[in-house]
Parts: C-alpha cells; sequence; structure tokens
C-alpha cells in the first residue's frame, strides 16, 4: 500500500472518531457500532475462514457478525476491521453512490488489498496516531517500550499494537 492511500486510511479513521464523538480509547466497541448505526451480532457458525463479516440491512443500518471464538482485543479488531470495509469499501455515509448499489452483503472475494485497508482502518480507529504516540510514551523506559502495556490501554491484541507502532515508525 502506498503512503498516500495510508495517509487517506488514517485520516478517515480520524474523520469517523471525530464525527461521531468517539473516545479514545474504545471502551465498548459495541456502543461505539450503535452509535454509528449497526448492531454487533456473534454467531458461533460463522464460516470458519472469517472472524467477521459485515452486511447492509437497510439504508442507514448495517450488521457485523463475529465469531464469539475470539479474546476481548481480537473481537474489538474485528469489528474495527469490518467498520474499515463499511466505509472504505461499502461507502456508509461517505459514498451515496457505492452505499445505495450495496447488495446485502460486503464481499471480498479474497481481495488482500481491500483486506489489508481495512487493517489498516481498524489499527488507526483503535490506536489513533497522536494518542497512540502520547501511550507509547507514557510506557517507554529508556529504550525500552512495554508494549503490552500499551496494547492493553488500548485493548487490543499485543501484536496488533506492534504492528501499529511499525506502521507509525516508532520501531
Amino acid at each position: 500500500m502506498d503512503s498516500s492511500t495510508r495517509i487517506f486510511i488514517d485520516n478517515l479513521a480520524e474523520a469517523v472518531i471525530d464525527a461521531y464523538g468517539i473516545t479514545i480509547p474504545i471502551d465498548n466497541i459495541e456502543a461505539v457500532v450503535k452509535k454509528i448505526g449497526g448492531e454487533i451480532v456473534e454467531k458461533a457458525d460463522l464460516d470458519d475462514l472469517y472472524d467477521g463479516t459485515i452486511r447492509k440491512v437497510d439504508q442507514n443500518s448495517f450488521s457485523i457478525v463475529i465469531s464469539p471464538f475470539q479474546s476481548e482485543g481480537r473481537k474489538a479488531f474485528t469489528v474495527a476491521h469490518e467498520l474499515g470495509h463499511l466505509f472504505l469499501h461499502m461507502g456508509f455515509r461517505i459514498n451515496d453512490d457505492k452505499w445505495n448499489n450495496q447488495m446485502k452483503g460486503f464481499y471480498r472475494n479474497n481481495d488482500a488489498e481491500t483486506n489489508y485497508q481495512a487493517n489498516e482502518f481498524a489499527k488507526a480507529f483503535l490506536m489513533p496516531e497522536e494518542e497512540y504516540g502520547e501511550i507509547l510514551n507514557r510506557y517507554t523506559k529508556g529504550n525500552r517500550v512495554n508494549i503490552k502495556e500499551v496494547a492493553n490501554h488500548f485493548h487490543v491484541a499485543i501484536n496488533i499494537a506492534a504492528s501499529r507502532g511499525q506502521l507509525l515508525g516508532y520501531f
């Protein structure tokens, strides 16, 4: 992914956070989804290939279906990933033509690029750049970072917090 796409995705995540008055860190991802106009449904028999999926319910709402067999940090990331598809690829409240042309679901067709973009959105949404830097500084002593504490602060898995730090050039 080129840097202009990454910047666009970071800016979009920030715009969504601002538009909906979302407080970072996100303590209740379900409340955030509800505020945006959606719902989260846990489904035990979700296709083994997916941790989650998203579908359009009607003109103003959507549903995110997730597997219950994930840690809380992973569930938050899965939901944020699906929100990435919602805004980036389905056009919810951003691109009326794209949103109106959505049938019921977003079909990835094993497109690695759209999933990569949704992952980038999820990281930027859960760990915005400015807040990430502040928290990283809080948990850095000398040249040692306690990435576990950074992850705990943002309610994400350690590897997700570390990946965000790499993308932002901290590691």
